[in-house]
C-alpha cells in the first residue's frame, strides 16, 4: 500500500507450506530450558502470554510476525501506479484461502552471507494442539483495517463456496535432531486421540507431553471438522 495515496497492489502466491521465522529474541533459547517449564507454559489457553512468561517462542507469535504490517523504508521504495513515482509503502502478508491441511515450516537452518556461516537453530517452539487461523486471514486483516465493508479480491468467483472452517487440530509434528551437516528426522503422528512416534522402522506410542516438548521443525494441522469426522470412525488395527 502506497503511504502517500493509499493505492494498494495485491500479489497472490500459491504455496504448499508457510515458512516461519523464530522470534529473534528467542534464538538462544534451547530445548533444555523449555523442558523445565511447568504445564501452564505448554498449555493452550493463552500461547502469547505463555511466550512472555516462559521466555519461549510460540507458533502463534511466529504467525503474528508473519502477518504483521511492515513499513518499507526510503531505500525500498516501490513504483506507485497512481502517483506515477516511487513511494514509501506498507507491506503485509496474509492468507487468502485456507486449505484442508495447513503445514508450517520453521526456519531452523540459518545461512548468513555477511558472516559467512551456517548453523542449526535449536530454539524451543511452543505449538498449540488447537489453532484458530482467523486472525491471519486476508478478510480478517482487511476488516480490522477498514471495518466491515466488502472488498472483493481480484479473480474471486462471485459464487465461490467459502465453507471451510478456520479451526484446526494438530495431527503431525516432524522434528529434527542434530546439527546442520548431520541429523535425524522423527515424526509424531496422531491417530484416534493417541500419539505415535515414527522413528525409521520403529513405531511406538508416546504421551502427549512428549510431543509438546519436541523440537518442532514442521507442524501439520487438519481442519477441525474434518479431524473429528475422521476420529469418529473405528479403524481396525
Amino acid at each position: 500500500m502506497c503511504m502517500a495515496c493509499g493505492f494498494t497492489s495485491t500479489t497472490y502466491d500459491p504455496c504448499i507450506d508457510i515458512s516461519l521465522d523464530l522470534e529473534p529474541n528467542q534464538v538462544g533459547s534451547t530445548k533444555k530450558a523449555a523442558a523445565t517449564t511447568n504445564h501452564s507454559c505448554n498449555g493452550e489457553s493463552n500461547p502469547v502470554s505463555s511466550s512472555q512468561n516462559c521466555g519461549a517462542s510460540t507458533l502463534v507469535g511466529c504467525l503474528e510476525r508473519f502477518t504483521r504490517a511492515e513499513r518499507l523504508g526510503s531505500d525500498q521504495k516501490f513504483f506507485c501506479q497512481q502517483c506515477q513515482v516511487r513511494q514509501e509503502t506498507l507491506k503485509q502478508m496474509s492468507i487468502r484461502k485456507l486449505p484442508l491441511v495447513s503445514c508450517f515450516h520453521i526456519k531452523r537452518f540459518e545461512h548468513s552471507s555477511t558472516r559467512k556461516m551456517s548453523r542449526k537453530v535449536d530454539s524451543y517452539l511452543q505449538f498449540p494442539f488447537s489453532l484458530d487461523m482467523t486472525p491471519y486471514l486476508s478478510s480478517s486483516i482487511l476488516r480490522s483495517r477498514f471495518g466491515n465493508r466488502i472488498f472483493p479480491f481480484d479473480g474471486d468467483e462471485p459464487d465461490a463456496p467459502n465453507d471451510l472452517s478456520s479451526e484446526f487440530e494438530l495431527f503431525a509434528v516432524v522434528t529434527h535432531s542434530g546439527k546442520l551437516d548431520a541429523g535425524h528426522y522423527v515424526t509424531y503422528l496422531r491417530l484416534s486421540n493417541q500419539w505415535y512416534k515414527c522413528d525409521d522402522a520403529w513405531i511406538t506410542r508416546v504421551d502427549e507431553n512428549i510431543v509438546r516438548a519436541a523440537q518442532g521443525y514442521m507442524m501439520f494441522y487438519v481442519q477441525k471438522m474434518l479431524y473429528y469426522k475422521a476420529t469418529d470412525k473405528q479403524v481396525p488395527l
